[in-house]
């Protein structure tokens, strides 16, 4: 990954410079002149700008989402110092410029939000990978439930090009789906995860507090009652992970490490190295309106 010109540096420069320029272009016109402008004013318009940039320059690791995270808190952060700058001012602020900058602060932030989020969850082919035909991918993906993980793999019989992989887990209780959709033009997958819950035990401390009032520690009563739930989720794609599964395709057929069959939340990681590693392009889902590949 470039560590200048990638989507959300980039995005995060003309978020952070639009919102720079009103600044600048509101204390031109209550000026009524022209004439230099206070320095304070020019750092706190420009130096916001500058930030996402440093940020390229010291930050370590190549993991999409934990790059996406910084630039974006960078950019929230970072956003609220020209509005500040004003607001601190000693001249009093019109009520009509504050309400345009707040709205026009959240419209940059949320369409950005909107924007980086499926760039996090995309995974551009593996360098040298050339791509299969989607006749071929299909058949990898359906090998998976020979590849010895408890897989289950269903062609659709009404959405051609639509493949789910579900893999069950704790007795059935728990199970991680992925339908697939391929776009053949664009040599893409659009992967929908969804994480269902039928009536298991909470498995960590936000389980744990979906539970409806408190329970009597008489140790005749659980902790918390049983859960049951049904979500659409992404798993943050991980170059790390992906490379411990040790996956190996020969032909049309799959094989896995001992990773890959022992963790049932890699399951997307391992659909997104097949993926990839066939010369095919993964996208997440994050929107349930999400239909195309970027």
């Amino acid at each position: 990954m470039n560590r200048v010109f990638n989507a959300p540096l980039v995005g995060a420069v003309l978020v952070l410079t639009v919102l720079g320029a009103a600044v600048l272009g509101w204390v031109w016109v209550r000026g009524g002149k022209t004439g230099p402008l206070p320095i304070g004013t020019l750092a706190a318009a420009c130096l916001p700008a500058v930030l996402p940039l440093l940020a390229a320059l010291v930050q370590g690791g190549g993991e999409r989402s934990q790059w996406a995270l910084t630039v974006w808190v960078i950019t929230l952060l970072a956003s609220m110092v020209p509005g500040w700058h004003v607001l601190s001012g000693s001249v009093d602020t019109p009520w009509r410029f504050l309400l345009a900058y707040g709205a026009l602060w959240l419209v940059l932030l949320a369409g950005y939000a909107a924007w980086l989020a499926p760039w996090v969850a995309r995974v551009p082919p593996a360098p040298g990978a050339l791509p299969v035909a989607e006749h071929r991918l299909m058949q990898r993906m359906l090998s998976l439930a020979q590849a010895g993980l408890d897989l289950v793999v269903e062609a659709s019989m009404d959405e051609p090009g639509q493949i789910t992989v579900t893999r069950h887990f704790r007795d059935g209780a728990r199970s991680l789906r992925v339908r697939l959709n391929f776009v053949a033009e664009r040599r893409c997958v659009l992967a929908r995860e969804t994480s269902l819950v039928r009536g298991d035990k909470p498995m960590n401390a936000d389980e744990t507090q979906m539970r409806q009032g408190i329970q009597p520690r008489d140790g005749t009563h659980p902790d918390a009652f049983t859960v049951h739930d049904a979500s659409l989720t992404v798993t943050p794609p991980s170059e790390t992970a992906r490379r411990a599964l040790a996956l190996r395709i020969t032909g049309d057929r799959v094989e896995v490490g001992q990773r890959g069959a022992a963790d049932p939340a890699a399951l997307p990681h391992l659909l997104a190295e097949l993926v990839t590693q066939s010369g095919w392009t993964w996208q997440g889902v994050f929107f349930r309106w999400q239909k195309g590949c970027r």
